[in-house]
């Protein structure tokens, strides 16, 4: 058992040398794609404030309408009388 654990260590530490320079092989990003990135970061945090600061209004004027309506009651029931 031992045997097989060593041999597949001594394999896995054989193959990784001959993996690592595969990954050298990976273009860097173009420094004009990294500012449309940023760019595009930017523009969806703009659209989530925009949109929290509507939110935030559609609910103060929701409570200004909730503060300013008077509460209607029922229809008063009048008793009647027997006569």
């Amino acid at each position: 058992m031992r045997r097989s654990i060593g041999a597949a260590l001594l394999f896995v530490a054989l193959e990784a040398p001959a993996v690592s320079p595969a990954s050298k092989d990976v273009p860097q990003p173009d420094p004009e794609m990294l500012k449309m990135l940023e760019f595009l970061r930017e523009m969806e945090m703009v659209k989530q404030m925009e949109m929290l600061r509507e939110m935030h209004q559609v609910e103060s004027a929701g409570d200004a309408v909730k503060v300013s309506a008077p509460r209607k009651s029922g229809p008063v029931k009048k008793k009647e009388t027997v006569k």
